[in-house]
């Protein structure tokens, strides 16, 4: 049988074999100094296969000095899902010229009467601004839908972008998705000049999801859909970055434009959630932390109370005093704290007797629902101090305070079963204060400090439970008088 000999052309020699037929390998010990005897393999990753531009979307995975490949985590800066019927008025803003936006379950409606007029528009999006972090890309992920064709006269723009002040919001700068009568393409936006890509090739169908994401850094911005590459903008020479701005935020415009023409038919955008968030850096956020950047530190959850109320709503200019009540051991009664924070004047006369307990504050931490986000409460502390409103009457007592949590009722007499919970309680002792008798008004009470810390161990209220502040008092009894108390959780959703 014959043989083939492999031998080199330039020495001469001769490759050999083992005893069992296998080639002698020798691998080379020393790459410092004969590094050019050592085979490479230059590896890339596909982010893309080119069906659409072409070209495949090719980048190399990055190796530092010390021999270690670097990685990189998302962090969440922003999220929310539209299923709720009144906008959170802490967290977004809206404007409206002759068209309008709805809030249904089914997702934020752009247009929702169906206007064809000329001249009109709407602009939605957060009052909280994003950073771009330098070579580290944003992500901002739309799960949206189009009820209709795309109609002569009609703009619908969304990304993230800074909205224009008044009728047709027109965007001043910013990088954003654009769908008119033309397609869907992508824009880049520097301070007012617009370059835009070729028109995709891409139709939608009508109340069809699809995932829109716009990637974006300092060099360059891509758009996709449902995760195909459809368009590439990189910045232009000269500038440092796509757009002028260093923070933007989300936005979403629809607008009929001022031409002679009508729309050529109505249409309406869906907009069921976004996502936004960057790959890069990693931010040291806990998850109340990450929750407080998202929803707003002391606001309310989505769908649920648009931010803290105390004694009046969110446009009263001064506060409203409370009435005065009674503490009572099986509720909370009328006029007392139901909030996060705020006053609470409890009343002396024919009030909670010595020995007793009663409950200042009952806060109910909403269940959740199809439409209103149910998260747990994390609070980290709890603020009070406490004056004399009315001339006090009897005493002097001593008053004690304990946190009332995880129950599923206001009441103190309700029993632990398998479908109801008991309020767990936890002493307050800094909160302890002594009421002298006949204490005059405008005179603060003594109290030993204004504020407890929970931060080392965390109290958590489930969704559908209370949180509550409740009061015992021991001495002679208080037959008069008035007590204001002030009072502050410290808290942030998970």
């Amino acid at each position: 049988m014959g043989g083939l000999r492999l031998q080199g052309n330039t020495a001469g020699n001769f490759v050999e074999v083992t005893e069992s037929d296998q080639l002698k390998v020798i691998t080379e010990t020393n790459v410092g100094t004969n590094f050019a005897n050592v085979g490479a393999v230059r590896i890339f990753h596909e982010n893309d296969p080119g069906d659409i531009l072409g070209t495949p979307n090719l980048k190399s995975p990055e190796v530092d000095d010390d021999y270690r490949t670097r990685f990189a985590l998302d962090n969440i800066l922003d999220s929310e899902t539209f299923n709720y019927t009144a906008q959170n008025t802490g967290k977004f803003i809206s404007n409206t010229s002759t068209m309008a936006t709805a809030f249904q379950v089914n997702g934020l409606r752009t247009n929702s009467g169906a206007i064809l007029t000329t001249n009109s528009g709407i602009t939605f999006g957060t009052y909280a601004e994003f950073p771009i972090f330098g070579g580290q890309a944003l992500y901002i992920e739309f799960n949206a839908s189009f009820d209709a064709q795309l109609p002569t006269n009609t703009v619908i723009d969304y990304g993230m972008f800074r909205r224009g002040a008044s009728t047709q919001f027109a965007p001043t700068d910013g990088v954003y998705f654009r769908a008119s009568s033309a397609g869907f393409l992508g824009v880049v936006n520097y301070n007012g000049q617009e370059t835009s890509t070729s028109v995709f090739d891409f139709t939608h169908v009508n109340n069809k999801k699809y995932k829109f994401v716009i990637s974006f850094n300092e060099r360059n911005v891509q758009f996709w859909i449902d995760d195909v590459l459809y368009g590439e903008l990189n910045t232009p020479a000269g500038q440092g970055q796509p757009c002028l701005s260093s923070t933007l935020p989300i936005s979403i415009r629809h607008a009929i434009p001022a031409v002679s023409a009508t729309a050529g038919a109505a249409i309406s955008m869906y907009l069921n959630n976004y996502v936004l968030h960057n790959g890069g850096y990693t931010i040291d956020r806990t998850i109340g932390e990450n929750q407080n950047a998202i929803l707003g530190s002391y606001q309310g959850v989505s769908g649920g109370t648009q931010g803290q109320l105390i004694f009046g709503t969110v446009t009263t200019g001064t506060l409203v005093k409370p009435t005065a009540a009674v503490p009572v051991t099986n509720g909370l009664t009328g006029n007392l704290g139901n909030n996060l924070g705020g006053r609470v004047w409890e009343q002396l006369t024919a009030g909670l007797a010595v020995n007793t307990d009663g409950v200042l504050v009952a806060y109910l931490n909403p269940a959740g629902t199809a439409i209103l986000q149910g998260k747990r409460l994390r609070v980290t502390g709890l603020k009070m101090s406490a004056t004399i409103q009315t001339v006090i009457v009897g005493g002097p007592v001593t008053n004690e305070f304990y946190l009332l949590f995880g129950g599923t009722s206001t009441s103190l007499i309700v029993a632990e079963g398998a479908a109801q919970k008991a309020a767990r309680r936890i002493f307050i002792p800094e909160f302890t204060q002594i009421i002298t008798a006949a204490q005059p008004v405008n005179t603060p009470v003594s109290q030993i400090s204004h504020h407890a810390n929970f931060s080392s161990a965390p109290i958590y209220v489930n969704p559908g439970d209370v949180l509550g502040l409740a009061v015992n008092r021991f001495g002679t009894a208080l037959t008069g008088g008035v007590i204001a108390y002030t009072y502050q959780f410290i808290y942030s959703w998970e």
